[in-house]
């Protein structure tokens, strides 16, 4: 266990520490915090387009975030020999497949911690923007502080990390990734509204569970196709996932009041179940017939 942990944490470092993967982040986050600054015309519900915007980007970005790392820890272990060494060791195949793709899993998990959090401030601002315009007249507009804490989370990590890494010798993308996920927490403690971020758990909840297939689909494509193949594939997973994006990116249900029942969450868990076993299977097959 100890051994799984360790391929798993190394993993997850090695994910956040490159800079593609912070480049993402930022994508990520510049939907969620920029699309509802700029929404000034608002025909419905204030909250609307900075809930939209955020859970898009959790499950857009979510998406390739998971695959990718994934795909690309598993080819660089293989390729460099890093796993042939690991392996040499006691160390089950099985067991590093798994902790590989758990790893590369919770370095997603830390991706959506901060774009969820982010996408909760924002609704937040959003919210006590239209009370407040409700009362002066004005055009609802995001509220100043929510907005200034999500551009805090996008641009204030790339500062942090060139101090560290100037001073320190901290890895640069490693500093500002960890810095954008703690901003963007923080930011949710500012005047929180906890009966929306009631709401908005169980929406990005869901958000969470296609990223798990995934990841061990991406990994165990890795296992025995290149970089080039191995993206085809994954691209291919994408396409046919699409028809039922509907079911877990569940933002409708969220207006006028509404919210995710805790019912639907655990059901769509136990539906995405068997997709994601039948990655994990397929890539404990294919790396028990790989030679390494």
């Amino acid at each position: 266990m100890r051994r799984f942990v360790s391929i798993a944490k190394a993993t997850t470092l090695e994910i956040i520490s490159e800079p593609l993967s912070l480049l993402l982040l930022s994508a990520a986050l510049v939907l969620a915090v920029f699309a509802p600054a700029f929404h000034y015309h608002q025909f419905g519900e204030a909250t609307r387009m900075a809930r939209d915007a955020g859970l898009s980007a959790l499950l857009i970005g979510g998406t390739v975030f998971a695959s990718a790392g994934a795909l690309r820890t598993m080819r660089r272990e293989l390729e460099s020999g890093t796993a042939a060494v690991a392996l040499s060791h006691p160390v089950s195949r099985a067991q590093f497949f798994l902790a590989k793709a758990c790893g590369a899993y919770a370095a997603f998990a830390l991706f959506a911690v901060a774009v969820g959090a982010v996408t909760m401030t924002m609704v937040n601002g959003a919210k006590i923007g239209a009370e407040l315009a409700a009362k002066t007249g004005d055009v609802p507009r995001l509220w100043g502080p929510s907005y200034a804490f999500g551009v805090a989370a996008l641009v204030a990590p790339y500062v942090v990390g060139a101090v560290l890494n100037r001073a320190w010798r901290f890895r640069f993308s490693l500093s500002a990734f960890v810095s954008s996920v703690a901003i963007a927490v923080a930011s949710v403690a500012y005047r929180p509204d906890v009966q929306w971020i009631a709401r908005l758990v169980p929406a990005e909840a869901l958000l969470w569970m296609p990223p798990a297939f995934f990841a061990f689909a991406a990994c165990a494509a890795a296992v025995r196709l290149k970089a080039n193949a191995a993206s085809a594939v994954c691209a291919v997973l994408v396409a046919c996932f699409i028809p039922f994006a509907g079911n877990y990116s569940m933002s409708e249900s969220l207006s006028k009041g509404g919210a995710v029942p805790l019912a639907y969450v655990l059901f769509a868990a136990f539906a995405a179940l068997p997709a994601v076993l039948a990655a994990v299977l397929a890539g404990l097959a294919l790396m028990r017939s790989r030679d390494v």
